[in-house]
């Protein structure tokens, strides 16, 4: 039990600890329950304190704040947020997001039973402005464009695929292979021999600088630059570097979050560019080096839109203008660039 607290007295801290020790509870421990129904922590250990226990510190089980889920049931809360979901759980029910990812815990998924809806929920808490800006179709178009983008690039769908190609997405959790290479030399986010910056998470994350920027937004940028590899084994922090990515602006860039509910106008050059607002733009910001300004069609522009649309009809959304990035041209690159990862796994 010593060693134990020492462990926790700080969360990230821990992890260096964790990998030599085993864990008690959560997805890292297959799913497990705390005895006495107390809580588990982020990193798969039983405890009461607010370290252990609240969503925000990453609690998967038996949380203060509701359950932040972590795998094992696959599912999240059984129904409805009860008005505990925030603001995401007031555009999204567990049931729609069973409806949206009918597959993702099905065994040709490679990562079945990893992502859930109270994750999701628990992290979307974090940022509060998410699926929070704007009338109703706003908040419901953001939360489409988001797991619309999360899907393609993480889908696992293939040409008659059953439910159809769009209806497979978070199927993986890293970028198949894991190649090593995503090393950048930059002084501010230094790589650390032997550690892998390849694609993780909803968002697949990738590069040093980017892991390290995420870390630094939850004062763990060191411990994010040293264990990246916690993206693929923490749920709740998997569904965090996407939504900091989503909500972050990335100049000259702006944040995929002001685009999508109609806070960012486009300056002069923009327009010149061909970038006008919609849900092509957010392509743009997260891939466009690949994807964008080749006079199309794209296959990958082409399953970004349709995981999209499908998902504005079940919210009952409408698709905005501009949905393609064709005629845009990509904004200027920058460390911040995150490329899309070939963990894009079309069969």
């Amino acid at each position: 039990m010593i060693l134990h607290r020492l462990l926790f007295s700080s969360l990230f801290l821990s992890y260096a600890v964790v990998l030599a020790t085993a864990v008690q509870c959560g997805v890292e421990a297959g799913g497990a329950l705390c005895p006495g129904g107390i809580c588990c922590s982020r990193w798969g250990y039983c405890g009461t304190t607010d370290s252990y226990c609240l969503v925000e510190n990453g609690c998967q089980l038996n949380c203060t704040d509701g359950d932040s889920g972590g795998g094992g049931d696959g599912g999240g809360g059984g129904g409805e947020s009860g008005g505990d979901g925030g603001a995401l759980g007031d555009i999204i029910s567990s049931e729609m997001f069973e409806e949206m990812l009918p597959y993702r815990n099905d065994p040709r998924c490679p990562v079945a039973n990893f992502y859930t809806y109270d994750a999701f929920i628990a992290a979307a808490k974090l940022h509060p402005d998410f699926a929070a800006t704007g009338d109703n179709d706003t908040r419901k178009r953001e939360v489409a464009a988001f797991l619309g983008q999360t899907s393609h690039e993480t889908t696992g769908g293939w040409g008659g695929a059953p439910g159809g190609r769009y209806a497979w997405g978070y199927c993986f959790n890293e970028e198949v292979g894991c190649p090593a290479g995503y090393c950048d030399n930059n002084p501010n986010y230094p790589c650390y021999a032997g550690v892998n910056y390849c694609g993780r998470g909803p968002m697949q994350l990738s590069w040093n600088y980017n892991y390290g920027q995420f870390g630094e937004s939850i004062g763990q940028k060191e411990e994010f630059l040293q264990h990246p590899e916690v993206l693929k084994t923490n749920v709740t922090l998997s569904f965090m570097s996407a939504l900091w990515f989503w909500m972050t602006a990335q100049p000259p860039k702006p944040s995929c979050h002001s685009v999508i509910t109609g806070g960012w106008t486009p300056s002069a050059n923009d327009i010149a560019a061909g970038r006008l607002p919609g849900y092509g733009v957010t392509t743009n910001i997260i891939n466009g080096g690949l994807e964008c300004g080749n006079g199309g069609p794209d296959d990958r522009v082409v399953s970004r839109i349709m995981f999209y649309e499908r998902y504005c009809d079940i919210l009952g959304a409408s698709y905005g203008p501009n949905l393609d990035c064709y005629n845009q041209r990509p904004f200027r690159v920058s460390y911040w660039s995150l490329y899309s990862l070939p963990c894009l796994n079309s069969r």
